[in-house]
Parts: structure tokens; C-alpha cells; sequence
């Protein structure tokens, strides 16, 4: 008996220690973030070849491990529940101002989380004090057109939580559209028409924005010898966007109301201290 009673003592104490126990770290988050990243890895070009796609390290980590650090807890949804894939040419020390230690660091930090469904992110949606979708050009397959998502995004927006995308990340604002499956479809076969037919009621219509510049995404595309689907920067003007871009591969944030844009990788820490400053208020 006086075993079992030292044993509940102990138990408590660890519980007492920041790191140690679940009551404690709960008690010390200053909130939960909702991570959105896409399930796909390959996307159709415009000549039908596929193109292998996941998110950017640096875009997904820089500002997830930033707010993890000011007390935050992250949660990663996708559309399938398991962990998204990576751009592999994001996985360079380059994107980390040379420093492979921190390339490495931030791949172990991604891998370490353990993700939910968007379903399950939505039936917990007032759990999160904000949203957040990182890069790369997978966002332009599923994310952009995902229902839960939609109504993720519909409910942040109607109770101005700080919603932030990075990169080719912005496009993922699309899903809100209440025609957004139609909106993509429209945008792939080059249909200006049915585009802006279904671009109607989009909560961020008049936002000021930003995402990768046209400018930016143009380099790649001459190197692959054909174009992307539909360009981002085109996508969210259409929709109703008050597109901001900035100089190339250079660090630029936008925020207009509850929502915060960075337009390149470039712009990762500097998304990071908006969302962050945001989310003090």
C-alpha cells in the first residue's frame, strides 16, 4: 500500500515537470495550430506528363517549428490521414541559409508529427486557434478543391482566425469557393468562362494577397519544357484577389484582416512572426 502510494506521488511530481507529462504540456500550449498539407505527389502538367510534387521543407518547417518554439502545438491534417510527401528538391541546405543541421532538424520535426484526416480536423475545427498550409505545388491537385478543408477555411474566416499560406500554398484559399471541384476543372482547360462562372461567393474575394509570382514560377517551367496546369497567381486574381507580388525570391508577406500570404520559401520566417503576431491579439 505505502508502495503504490510513492508510486502516485512520483507520478505526480513528473506530471509537475514541463516536458514530462501530457497534463502539463497541455496546460502550457498557448493553442493548437491545424497544419494542412496535401496527400497527392505527382500533378498533371499542361502536355499531360506528370510532375512528382509534395510540400516544401523549408515552407512546412520553418514556421510550424518557429511556433512550436513560442509554445504552440501543432496538428497535421491531410486529406488521408498520413503523412504528405516532400518535394525532394526542397531538401537542401539551401533553403536554411546553408546550414544542414537545420535541414536536418526540420525534416526529423515533420516526420515526428503524426497526422489526422482533414474529416477529423473539422469535426475538432474549434479547437484551433489557427490554420496554416504550407507550399509546394501539390496544394494545386486536392487541397485546392477539398470540401473539408472548404469548410474549415468557411468557419475560421466567419470567426476571423489567422489563416496563413505560403508559396503555391494560397491556393489551397480556393477551396472555400462553394463551386471549387468546378473552379479547378474550369482553370486546367484554359476556360475564362466557366471560370469566373464559378469563382462566385469566394470569402476572400477583395483580400490583398500574395502567392508565387508568375515571374517565379516561369524559370521551371521553361527548364521542364512545358507549363503548370493553371499558375496560382492567375487562379486566386480570378477568384477575386488583390494580387501583391513583390521582387523575385525575395521575403514578402501580405495581411489583409485574418489573412496572412507569404509569397515565396523566402518568406518563411517572416510568415512565421505575422501568424505569430496575429495570433497575440
Amino acid at each position: 500500500m505505502k508502495m503504490k502510494r510513492v508510486a502516485t506521488m512520483l507520478l505526480a511530481a513528473c506530471l509537475m515537470v514541463p516536458g514530462l507529462g501530457g497534463a502539463t504540456e497541455a496546460a502550457a500550449s498557448k493553442g493548437k495550430i491545424l497544419v494542412v498539407a496535401s496527400s497527392q505527389n505527382k500533378m498533371e502538367l499542361a502536355n499531360h506528363t506528370l510532375m512528382d510534387v509534395g510540400f516544401y521543407l523549408n515552407e512546412f518547417a520553418v514556421p510550424t517549428e518557429y511556433l512550436a518554439d513560442k509554445g504552440y502545438q501543432i496538428v497535421l491534417a491531410t486529406p488521408s490521414g498520413k503523412l504528405p510527401d516532400m518535394d525532394k528538391s526542397s531538401n537542401n541546405k539551401n533553403f536554411f541559409g546553408g546550414d544542414d543541421a537545420a535541414r536536418a532538424k526540420a525534416v526529423k520535426f515533420v516526420e515526428s508529427l503524426k497526422p489526422i484526416t482533414l474529416k477529423e480536423a473539422l469535426k475538432n475545427k474549434d479547437q484551433y486557434a489557427a490554420v496554416f498550409v504550407p507550399g509546394g505545388h501539390a496544394p494545386m491537385t486536392d487541397l485546392m478543391q477539398d470540401p473539408e478543408l472548404g469548410a474549415i477555411l468557411r468557419d475560421a474566416h466567419e470567426k476571423q482566425k489567422p489563416t496563413a499560406f505560403i508559396c503555391h500554398g494560397p491556393v489551397a484559399a480556393l477551396a472555400a469557393l462553394p463551386q471549387a471541384a468546378e473552379y479547378r476543372k474550369a482553370l486546367v482547360a484554359g476556360d475564362l468562362k466557366d471560370a469566373q462562372a464559378a469563382s462566385q461567393d469566394w470569402i476572400y474575394k477583395g483580400y490583398a494577397m500574395t502567392c508565387l509570382s508568375d515571374a517565379e514560377e516561369w524559370p521551371g517551367e521553361v527548364a521542364k519544357g512545358t507549363q503548370m496546369p493553371f499558375h496560382v497567381e492567375q487562379a486566386l486574381q480570378i477568384a477575386g484577389g488583390r494580387m501583391q507580388e513583390e521582387t523575385m525570391y525575395g521575403s514578402h508577406v501580405v495581411q489583409d484582416r485574418e489573412l496572412i500570404t507569404g509569397q515565396n520559401p523566402a518568406s518563411d520566417i517572416a510568415l512565421a512572426q505575422a501568424l505569430d503576431k496575429a495570433l497575440e491579439k
